[in-house]
């Protein structure tokens, strides 16, 4: 496996159109999880540095919202093109940084330049609705934006984080403070100073870095409209908390434990590689990452022994490696409670069908985990209910349809569902009795911006994408106007002097 060698770096928070010195004198190390190198020392700011980018905010959305759509449609495509044509750049900072594969972590960026191109049509669309409800009256709602947004992104997928979360709400008029983790800060920086290049007024998307204290700070900011936020359960229980304190908006995109059900009658081929492609990709740590295989007991044997099959043959290795499959995980202590999970797994009696360990010939300060296969596994089994995200599969099997439904709703979760069958009359029964945010029928995770994506449960509420991006983002008014003056007004008649 091939080493680098990086200078580290200081990075800076990007506040007011610039990288700025931060209030705070303390920083944290960002570190290539392939082999251990510190690459950068990244500022981890406190309430000061939040209150400066908040208030930077605050004036850049007053100007943004004086500009003509058309002005504010221009900034965003040329916000696109500078995500396209820095996507390789952008792409192997993620990589060093998280240790996302080298290749995916590039096609992240075509795909936000797409998605904020979808939302760069949006910009003149925020339109309300005449409501004829009283004759003599002109009544009509208008949509407008919440002021300031708080972004507090996960680390799993920096780039395409960032912009689905910051397009929209530029979008719908607001400005924008992000929060990225800690694990994986320094995209985030890079793309604030693209969009400030691109025409954005100065303090629109501001970039303050730091670790949970920050992100309270921001939560918490009177200045702060609405709050977007993807991670854990128990940290969106806290930012529901602490937004709750001045009413702000929220977006809660967390955790998920995704049922992947097989029936006997599926393209067991076409389930078998989205089995697998759909929990190995990216080391596991996808919130909608099909965890938990309910496999027909009819076909589970078989089904299983090829699954096991495929997962040995995923190349895990170096991620700046174009034929690597899967790379390390994003931190130490990811990679330490995967371990924990996997010794977890054992002590309950789950059985290791395949992985479970260190790959062979993997960089020794490199935090790899061989995608496991876990069969044997019962519902009570805490690998079966808690979310490890990590390469670990459970494989759980069920005798008919009741049953599987049974096993996908017992859990917490209701983030997303997988089905695999021919028949279409099942397809829409379980489509309808799941419960999760969102199904998909056939296939695996499949996302475009016009499509809603959530949870349910504890996996959260709202939508970032689609109609959903735009409720989380703004807020309705309504205007009612009497211009008949013989229609009837409410009133006292007979206190006329």
């Amino acid at each position: 496996m091939a080493t680098y060698t990086e200078t580290p770096v200081r990075e800076l928070p990007f506040i007011a159109g610039a990288p700025r010195e931060p209030h705070s004198t303390t920083t944290f190390e960002a570190v290539n999880p392939a082999n251990g190198e510190v690459i950068a020392h990244v500022a981890d700011c406190d309430a000061v540095d939040i209150d400066r980018a908040v208030q930077a905010s605050v004036a850049a959305q007053r100007e943004w919202m004086s500009w003509d759509a058309g002005r504010r449609v221009g900034v965003l495509l040329r916000f696109a093109d500078a995500v396209e044509r820095h996507r390789d750049v952008l792409g192997e900072t993620d990589t060093r940084n998280m240790g996302r594969v080298l290749r995916e972590a590039q096609g992240d960026g075509a795909a936000s330049a797409r998605l904020i191109r979808y939302w760069a049509g949006q910009v003149d669309r925020m339109t309300g609705h005449q409501i004829p409800a009283n004759p003599g009256h002109l009544s009509y709602t208008t949509r407008e934006p919440l002021g300031v947004i708080g972004v507090i992104m996960p680390w799993n997928g920096p780039v395409g984080s960032f912009c689905s979360r910051v397009a929209p709400a530029i979008a719908c008029g607001n400005a924008a403070v992000v929060k990225p983790s800690e694990m994986s800060p320094l995209s985030a920086l890079r793309l604030a100073a693209l969009l400030s290049e691109a025409g954005a007024p100065e303090g629109l998307v501001n970039v303050v870095t730091g670790g949970g204290a920050t992100g309270a700070a921001l939560a918490e900011h009177p200045g702060v409209g609405g709050v977007t936020f993807t991670g854990s359960v128990p940290t969106g229980r806290r930012i529901a908390h602490a937004a709750a304190e001045t009413f702000k908006k929220t977006v809660l995109e967390l955790g998920g434990k995704s049922p992947n059900i097989v029936f006997e009658d599926a393209d067991l081929d076409a389930a078998g590689r989205g089995a697998v492609w759909g929990v190995f990709n990216n080391a596991g740590q996808v919130c909608v990452a099909g965890t938990r295989l309910l496999v027909q007991r009819s076909i589970a044997p078989a089904f299983i022994e090829q699954l096991a099959r495929r997962a040995e043959r995923i190349r895990v290795g170096d991620p700046m490696d174009a034929k690597t499959h899967m790379g390390p995980l994003a931190s130490r202590q990811q990679f330490e409670r995967v371990s924990h999970y996997l010794q977890i797994a054992r002590d309950e009696g789950a059985r290791v069908l395949s992985g479970g360990g260190r790959p062979q010939g993997a960089h020794s300060d490199g935090l790899f985990v061989e995608p496991t296969v876990l069969t044997e596994v019962s519902q009570s089994m805490r690998v079966a209910r808690e979310e490890i995200f990590g390469p670990v599969l459970s494989v759980i099997v069920f005798e008919d349809e009741e049953e599987a439904v049974s096993l996908a709703n017992d859990v917490e979760y209701g983030l997303s569902a997988n089905i695999w069958t021919r028949d279409l009359g099942r397809m829409h029964r379980m489509a309808e009795r799941i419960q999760a945010g969102t199904v998909w029928g056939n296939t695996m995770r499949l996302h475009h911006p016009t499509l809603w994506f959530g949870g349910i449960k504890a996996s959260g509420q709202g939508s970032a994408y689609a109609e959903g991006a735009i409720e989380g983002a703004t807020r309705v008014r309504r205007v009612t106007i009497r211009f008949d003056e013989t229609a009837p007004m409410p009133a006292w008649n007979d206190l006329n002097v």
